[in-house]
């Protein structure tokens, strides 16, 4: 029996479902942003909000004790098992300079992801547009302006897709929905 076993199986097996993880984390940590299901959105957050939340505490013990800092570092590096990602995280190597993405949250108590609706079940369908317009969504990521085709299958992909980012700043929570636009081209 399962009695108090309230994880989801997503439909794999725990070596999937583990490695499933590993990948959308590392994925959401290089590019800052995927689209996903709801369902891998919520599996996979808690699981980031613990490596942003363990290397912020590693950050804070880098000057004052060189052992804690290693040990957290190799505690995200275990999990993750990619040493850009975990530099990238950690602010090492060539992301030194600009900071690292726990260096981004050292004022934030948790809350680092937003999910995001993608609305309707079909990626390629906004509420509002015909089943021929291909949407389009702007956002500005690290300085520049960028745009995503939201293009999926219409039929047959019942699963509901979100966008899954890490939130850029604090001031930036007051802004939740992001722009989108129908361009005129047809499919």
């Amino acid at each position: 029996m399962r009695h108090r076993k309230n994880d989801k199986h997503l439909g794999r097996t725990s070596s999937h479902r583990k490695a499933l993880r590993c990948n959308l984390a590392k994925s959401l940590f290089t590019y800052g942003r995927i689209i996903t299901t709801m369902e891998k959105a919520k599996y996979v957050r808690p699981f980031v909000e613990k490596l942003i939340t363990t290397a912020k505490k590693g950050i804070t013990k880098k000057e004052t004790d060189k052992i804690a800092y290693i040990h957290q570092y190799r505690q995200v590096l275990s999990k993750l098992n990619d040493k850009e990602v975990v530099r990238k995280l950690f602010g090492e190597g060539k992301w030194r300079e600009s900071g690292g993405i726990a260096e981004r949250y050292a004022g934030r108590n948790g809350g680092y992801t937003r999910i995001l609706r993608l609305s309707g079940s079909r990626m390629g369908v906004l509420s509002g547009s015909s089943v021929g317009d291909v949407p389009e969504l702007e956002y500005k990521m690290e300085g520049f302006e960028r745009k995503l085709r939201l293009i999926g299958n219409r039929l047959g992909d019942n699963a509901s897709r979100v966008i899954f980012e890490l939130i850029e700043e604090v001031e930036e929570e007051k802004e939740i929905t992001p722009k989108v636009t129908v361009s005129e081209e047809k499919k």
